[in-house]
């Protein structure tokens, strides 16, 4: 008897345990989405063009960090934005907006760490921008390419004479260059509640081996 209860608890631990292997597997299999330079894209900044993006949709995940890549151009901030995009122009309000950039000039990337936002199945819109900001950058050409990453999506850009364009509610004068690209690096981890399952698999393994420390008194 006392061998088919232990049989039985092997068993069931090893599920167990290849469940809470399998998560971990999950956990770390972040995926990091990039392309290659192709052009350069006509210039970015103060005073006109406020914000260029990159339109991408999410299978479901947390975007951990985001970088766009500048060519050359005048000193001066920016802000990252990830915000929903309905088809024509970026929805607010943003779902995360990083603190100011300080762009130094020149050949420079724009590395973006600690995002950290959620984002379910749907698309979506990484912009860089300007607006409403004291010391913008200007005629900042930006890395280019013809690959989308394998994000889906387009380049994208708004003139909005300076002016924030979630503030106006949307793109006042909106541009699509598809196929085309802003080069892009972005990283995305399993959605958060492959943490329960984590947790799930891990409780499951000290209850089997409870009730083998209760069947064997």
């Amino acid at each position: 008897m006392k061998m088919v209860q232990k049989s039985m608890w092997v068993r069931s631990t090893t599920i167990a345990a290849t469940l809470a292997l399998s998560v971990f597997s999950g956990l770390a299999s972040a995926t990091i989405y990039s392309n290659s330079y192709d052009m350069d894209i006509f210039p970015f900044g103060s005073p006109d063009t406020t914000s260029y993006g990159q339109v991408f949709n999410s299978s479901g995940g947390v975007l951990t960090d985001w970088s766009f890549y500048a060519s050359s151009g005048n000193a001066g901030d920016l802000q990252l934005v990830i915000a929903d995009w309905n088809g024509s122009y970026a929805v607010g309000p943003a779902l995360y907006t990083s603190s100011v950039f300080s762009y130094i000039g020149g050949s420079q990337t724009l590395q973006f760490s600690g995002i950290n936002t959620n984002l379910p199945v749907d698309d979506y819109i990484a912009f860089i921008t300007v607006a409403d900001l004291g010391n913008p950058a200007s005629n900042v050409f930006m890395a280019g390419s013809y690959d989308d990453g394998g994000l889906g999506g387009g380049f994208t850009f708004a003139n909005t004479n300076g002016v924030d364009p979630l503030v106006l509610g949307g793109w006042n004068s909106v541009g699509d260059w598809s196929p085309s690209n802003m080069q892009f690096s972005a990283t995305m981890v399993p959605e958060p509640e492959t943490y329960a399952m984590l947790l799930a698999g891990l409780g499951l393994l000290g209850f089997m081996a409870r009730r083998r420390r209760e069947s064997a008194v």
